[in-house]
């Protein structure tokens, strides 16, 4: 019988019963479906230190089947019609010189609002390409 190589590599480790390999829990790597993207990692980092907020500007329809724990509903169509003013953002809590997360569903809708709020005074605004269902899939918690 002809083995390819890849076959006789997995014959010869279960003839051989290899060991896994031991590695401090430092270095183990997680599984695929919990590694966070860099970016993901930094924003998870500075929503917990408070040196961030995120902003979900999904409509409120779609914010009543979930939203993110960390995040603040701020429809874009609020924005886009100026019901919410920058006046009424700061008067509930909102700080405009905060590092601004910006996330949707699917995001497409973070590049219309990410420049409204430049427009309105948010400092440092970044749209995320991932949307609601991605960062809960990453591991973002739900309220």
């Amino acid at each position: 019988m002809l083995l390819t190589t890849s076959s006789r590599v997995i014959a010869t480790m279960a003839l051989t019963r290899v060991a896994p390999l031991a590695l401090p829990a430092a270095t183990r790597v997680r599984p695929l479906c919990m590694l966070l993207p860099p970016h993901l990692e930094d924003m998870k980092e500075e929503l917990t230190s408070g040196e961030a907020q995120l902003f979900d500007v999904r409509e409120p329809g779609e914010a009543e089947a979930g939203m993110l724990r960390d995040a603040t509903l701020v429809p874009l169509s609020a924005l886009q019609d100026g019901r919410l003013s920058a006046s009424q953002m700061e008067s509930a809590g909102i700080d405009k010189t905060k590092l601004t997360y910006v996330h949707c569903a699917a995001g497409i809708r973070v590049h219309y609002a990410a420049p409204i709020l430049e427009a309105i005074g948010f400092e440092r605004v970044v749209p995320l390409q991932e949307g609601y269902a991605s960062l809960v899939k990453f591991g973002f918690e739900e309220k």
